[in-house]
């Protein structure tokens, strides 16, 4: 579904998509509930960091 929803024919092309960004991994390390609070550029947040 990802390639063919960016205009690429699936039977051409193979592919596989993930998100294991650092945004996720300080999730699980910290226990950060709301993965939004990474791009709300809450500098008091965004420092601990």
């Amino acid at each position: 579904h990802v390639l063919r929803g960016v205009g690429y024919d699936p039977a051409k092309y193979r592919g596989f998509a993930f998100g294991i960004g650092p945004e996720r991994v300080a999730i699980l390390r910290h226990t950060i509930e709301e993965i939004r609070l990474f791009s709300a550029n809450d500098l008091r947040f965004l420092k601990q960091f």
